[in-house]
């Protein structure tokens, strides 16, 4: 009897040791790819690229892009079958149609319309009406939220149109949460995130005269992606996951072969807000794993998310921070439930990746070549 109970334990082990050794291997560090290059015509326009379309956004079908150009008040409408501009649409600042002085972020609802928050907030059509404005600010009038709060993108919640949700951030501690709005009830609720209190292990607070002057690499980068909010940590390999339509919150960690767990580096807690002291914390910071946000590619099945490490000269810029000379750009890929199968080094990429999305099972990359807009390409084979 204890012959057998041996062999059966012996037997456990090595399927559990077989088993962990079989999802080990599942994860290929050899991703094949291949690279294109497009330009959008704008005929005898020029388009916004200050900002690296940062404040721009993708049609529900894909087929245009909307880039918003703060500077002009306008919207520009890129048709990314014929790569070529559409149109722009011009919103005002004042009236009852306008969107304010300055727009602090732009993006899309569900059925194309466009959302503005300043300290107007609402919903534009793509003429320039305004639809219906959105009272946050009376809703969290005499609450916790009230101060020191930064709002981040509003996300229509799928299939609700009186339901708006939103990533806040207390200014001067790591409290993260997400807010949902009902418009219909005049109500809203919190949903607490309590893994990014973590963050504050590699956070650094600048100092000025003895006053907070802000932080930096202690942060979440947020993705709306196929219906769910993935807010994933930028100095770890960590992910919150809300499913809008399920209304359900979950945490997912990964190691990856390439990209490990998380950083690894002993940084200062505090430096001054300038000079030489705060640029070697940048420069120690930012040479370390930085975990990039996730796109989601609907024709394959997968997300993708892009993590990097930045190389920098000895040379300093008029800001006092050292010139990055280079990126170690690493691709990570995931299947429709988060599980990680691939991992790869991109060596062709030597740029910080700015802007992207998928379309017709593409990674598109932003590039501005000679002030004009174009796409690198990435397939994947």
């Amino acid at each position: 009897m204890m012959k057998y109970f041996r062999f059966l334990i012996l037997s456990i082990l090595l399927f559990s040791c077989g088993e962990k050794a079989i999802k080990e291997i599942q994860i290929s560090t050899k991703i094949t790819y291949s690279f294109d290059t497009v330009m959008v015509d704008a005929g005898d326009e020029f388009l916004y690229l200050n900002n690296r379309l940062f404040s721009s956004d993708i049609s529900s079908d894909r087929k245009y892009l909307f880039n918003w150009n703060r500077e002009a008040n306008n919207l520009e409408k890129i048709d990314l079958n014929e790569l070529k501009l559409v149109n722009k649409i011009k919103f005002e600042q004042e009236g009852p149609n306008g969107v304010g002085a300055f727009a602090f972020d732009f993006a899309l609802t569900q059925d194309d319309n466009c959302l503005f928050w300043t300290s107007k907030k609402g919903v534009w059509d793509q003429n320039g009406n305004l639809l219906r404005e959105l009272p946050i600010d009376k809703l969290l009038e005499n609450t916790e939220h009230t101060e020191e709060v930064m709002l981040s993108r509003l996300v229509q919640i799928p299939n609700e149109s009186d339901k708006y949700l939103t990533l806040h951030r207390k200014w001067k501690s790591l409290d993260f949460y997400f807010l949902i709005f009902d418009f219909a009830e005049d109500s809203f609720r919190k949903i607490e995130l309590p893994e990014l209190k973590k963050l504050s292990e590699f956070e650094i607070v600048m100092m000025y005269e003895g006053q907070w002057m802000g932080s930096f690499n202690a942060g979440a980068v947020q993705s709306i992606q196929n219906d769910k909010i993935i807010l994933a940590l930028n100095s770890f390999n960590q992910a919150y996951i809300y499913d809008m339509k399920m209304d359900s919150l979950y945490f997912k960690t990964w190691e990856g072969p390439l990209v490990g767990s998380q950083q690894t580096a002993q940084l200062p807690k505090e430096v001054p807000a300038e000079g030489k002291e705060r640029a070697e914390a940048m420069r120690k910071a930012n040479e370390q794993i930085n975990y990039g946000s996730f796109i989601w590619d609907d024709e394959n099945r997968k997300y993708y998310r892009f993590s990097i490490k930045s190389i920098y000269s000895d040379e300093m810029t008029e800001f006092e921070t050292y010139k990055v000379s280079g990126v170690d750009v690493f691709l990570s890929v995931f299947d429709e439930d988060f599980k990680l199968i691939a991992e790869s080094k991109i060596p062709e990429i030597q740029n910080r990746p700015a802007k992207h999305f998928v379309k017709d099972g593409k990674i598109w990359l932003f590039e501005n070549i000679d002030d004009e807009l174009g796409f690198v390409r990435i397939t994947l084979n």
